[in-house]
């Protein structure tokens, strides 16, 4: 693993963990609420189909800045 890798594998684990955190944390207010980050992309593709997405403009954000920065990162990987 090489060590952009291991850094882009070190900061995906802290932002699951700080996810799976704010989960628990609102499901024992009685507030949980499924958790996109959390989920595969199996059940991101059926709560899409069903409609059962709270702010699609948020989720299209959030998946435009993932791509951008893998992009950045396979380019500065690229260029080593």
């Amino acid at each position: 693993m090489s060590e952009s890798d291991h850094s882009r594998h070190e900061e995906r684990k802290a932002d699951i963990d700080n996810h799976k955190n704010d989960q628990l944390k609102k499901q024992e207010e009685g507030k949980g609420h499924w958790k996109r980050e959390l989920g595969s992309n199996s059940e991101s593709a059926i709560k899409a189909d069903r409609h059962e997405i709270d702010d699609a403009s948020k989720d299209i954000d959030a998946l435009q800045k993932e791509t951008s920065q893998a992009l950045e990162d396979d380019h500065e990987h690229a260029r080593k």
